[in-house]
């Protein structure tokens, strides 16, 4: 009887394999080489989300013997409103499969058929691949296609300012300055992390150089406060109950209803959304590298008490995973009698004794650093409130790719009676009753391992960046030594030529005005309006740098010329001439000095300069009390000396007459 129910149910399901009557004797052998088919009772559906497309599917339950496909999930940034594209990957293990996508384990018509499917979703979405190879079918694998969120654009300032024309001093001290973004920000110059991931905003300091490049990122933080829905878990859960049985009466105080995943840079943050009271746990199985359990004949953990008793109970009769599933670790989530305290340990499977970590332990409001919790979950339609435990990656022995995790929950009050519950992720779907405490292989049961992408394990981030700009310190200025200039050009200065930076003269003080003959070059002169003392200043700069300078004080003393005044041309009677010169110093001696013949020494602002020779032209300088000699006088023309008279000589004498009285 049971012989006939069996091959009509196979020949409605699967039409199209046209069994013959010859075949039907041989429908065991059939049975073993394509399909297991074990009847399921159908309870009615308390969950509001459960749609039920097929009464086959409802009535029988299938699983092929095709291998699972081998997969890669996928997981992008986004605004978390606009869709974005996420990639996901499924490849056949012979090569020759078609792999079909769905939206849900009991979903009959594939969304889409082929290796890459690239959905364009604004939300996480978990799909459900498989491999069909003419009528052999595999199991359907939950693959997620995660969407996080990018936080706004962050900016980026810099105090002091700096740019390739004005750079900042090596050892200057900068403060950089981050706004927008999002709630943590890390600073780090070269790739290399100054100020990991705070709230801070504000990063100082003064030991940058040249070309050096300084990022700031920043992302979203979790809040261990036990309400799972800070922007840093994505848009989505990566699995839930969305399809689930009603819960069985064990699960009503032990239950998951979805799961979330944050990261950081090291770290991995478990969102465990759900309850778990007294006598209740979680367990949520980890493959995160090669290798691992397939069955749980793991050994028992031997750690700290108090011991995990569902973690030590699920292996007295070892089940056996999904093929694609090889366990490494467990998170293990639960509390203590009164309900009040709340532990979560992170477990290494290991054949012998298992290796557990205390991770901490939470109350209702009091987090830990790395563990918040909310036992008051309404029920099986609650997504916000639950558990988060924050675990380095390193302990999960997490180093690169893709991670698988099946989520179960145990009573476990006494090994005795303890038992698996039919609350899992993925979901049970079809049963209300408890899995018991018998070795389950769920390659023949609804639940199945989800598969989370790698690059969903690495935050979303804003990012700004500024490339700094730094120069050395400019060369110490040098000078010559002071001057003091009988005119009003100085000797060359003496600035000395800049290995670093460059070099400008200006006039620091003086009574006139200057021109420098070249004021970038150290060795320039100085040309002033007036006479009087000036300061001129050598400074090298460089950048922002602190300039260097020296300074060279020039005094520049000028004698005036003599003015000519009167001048005496000689005479028949004097054969020399004279010129009286005034404007000479008034203060103390001073010396005349002729262009030709022997200079004189007198006081007194006036001085008539004699003796000089005819047919001669003269200048005239004078030195004072500062021994600057004058530029000379204007010329002075002595003429040649003039020709004297002729003497008459009498010829006749022409006496008076009395008729002339004169002669």
């Amino acid at each position: 009887m049971k012989k006939k129910l069996l091959l009509f149910l196979l020949f409605n399901l699967l039409f199209g394999f046209f069994l013959s009557s010859k075949n039907i004797k041989n429908d065991i052998n059939f049975y073993h080489q394509n399909f297991k088919f074990s009847s399921k009772s159908i309870y009615s559906d308390t969950t509001k989300k459960q749609k039920k497309n097929s009464r086959s599917l409802k009535n029988l339950r299938v699983l092929a013997v095709l291998p699972s496909p081998l997969i890669t999930a996928g997981s992008s940034c986004s605004d978390g409103v606009n869709p974005v594209q996420v990639n996901v990957y499924a490849f056949g293990v012979n090569g020759n499969e078609t792999i079909e996508w769905f939206t849900s384990q009991s979903s009959g018509i594939p969304i889409y058929t082929g290796s890459v499917y690239s959905p364009s979703i604004s939300a996480t979405r978990t799909y459900y691949v498989r491999s069909r190879s003419g009528g052999d079918i595999s199991i359907r694998v939950p693959v997620v296609a995660s969407v996080y969120i990018v936080p706004p654009a962050v900016f980026l300032t810099v105090s002091p300012a700096n740019s390739t024309s004005s750079p900042l001093c090596i050892g200057t001290s900068v403060t950089f300055t981050a706004t927008g973004g999002g709630d943590l920000f890390e600073f780090s110059v070269d790739g290399v992390v100054k100020q990991a991931m705070t709230t801070n905003k504000i990063f100082v300091t003064n030991v940058l150089t040249d070309g050096q490049v300084v990022r700031v990122r920043t992302r979203y933080a979790v809040n261990f406060d036990g309400n799972i829905t800070e922007k840093a878990w994505g848009t989505g859960s990566l699995e839930d109950n969305f399809l689930s049985a009603p819960l069985s009466s064990s699960a009503s105080t032990g239950y998951i209803n979805s799961l979330k995943i944050s990261s950081t840079e090291d770290k991995l943050i478990f969102g465990v959304l759900g309850k778990a009271l007294s006598n209740r746990r979680i367990l949520l199985f980890l493959d995160t590298k090669t290798g691992g359990f397939n069955i749980s004949n793991y050994g028992d953990e031997a750690g700290s008490i108090p011991t995990v008793n569902a973690f030590n109970y699920f292996n007295n009769n070892p089940s056996t995973f999904d093929s694609y599933f090889q366990a490494d670790y467990c998170l293990a989530i639960g509390t203590d009698l009164s309900e009040t305290n709340y532990s979560a340990d992170i477990i290494e499977l290991r054949t012998g004794n298992s290796i557990k970590t205390n991770l901490g332990i939470a109350a209702t409001g009091i987090p830990s650093s790395v563990m918040g919790v909310n036992k008051n979950n309404a029920g099986i339609n609650d997504y916000s409130l639950g558990f988060e435990v924050e675990i380095l990656k390193s302990l999960l022995g997490y180093t690169t790719g893709d991670i698988k995790f099946f989520a179960v929950t145990l009573a476990d009050q006494d090994e005795p009676n303890y038992l698996v519950t039919n609350s899992f992720l993925s979901p049970e779907r079809t049963s209300n009753l408890d899995y018991g405490n018998g070795a389950v292989d769920y390659n023949l049961k609804d639940p199945n391992p989800v598969v989370v992408a790698a690059s969903a394990l690495t935050p979303c981030y804003s990012e700004a960046n500024i490339t700094m700009n730094f120069v050395d310190k400019p060369t110490v200025a040098a000078v010559g030594g002071n001057q003091s200039k009988c005119v009003l050009t100085s000797d060359p200065l003496g600035g000395n030529t800049p290995s670093v930076g460059t070099g400008s003269w200006s006039k620091k003080s003086g009574p006139g005005a200057v021109a420098f003959s070249d004021s970038t070059n150290g060795s320039s002169t100085a040309s002033v309006s007036v006479e009087g003392v000036y300061v001129f200043t050598w400074t090298i700069t460089n950048g922002q740098c602190t300039p260097s300078s020296a300074d060279i004080s020039v005094e520049y003393i000028i004698t005036p010329s003599p003015v000519v005044d009167t001048i005496t041309q000689p005479t028949c009677a004097d054969n020399s001439g004279s010129v009286l010169l005034r404007g000479l110093p008034s203060v103390g001696t001073w010396i005349i000095t002729p262009s030709s013949g022997s200079p004189v020494s007198g006081s007194g602002s006036t001085y008539e300069f004699r003796n000089l020779l005819a047919s001669t032209s003269y200048t005239f300088t004078v030195t004072g009390l500062n021994n600057c000699p004058s530029v000379p006088s204007s010329p002075v023309s002595i003429n040649a000396i003039p020709t004297p008279p002729v003497v008459p000589t009498t010829v006749s004498v022409i006496q008076p007459t009395c008729a002339t009285p004169s002669g």
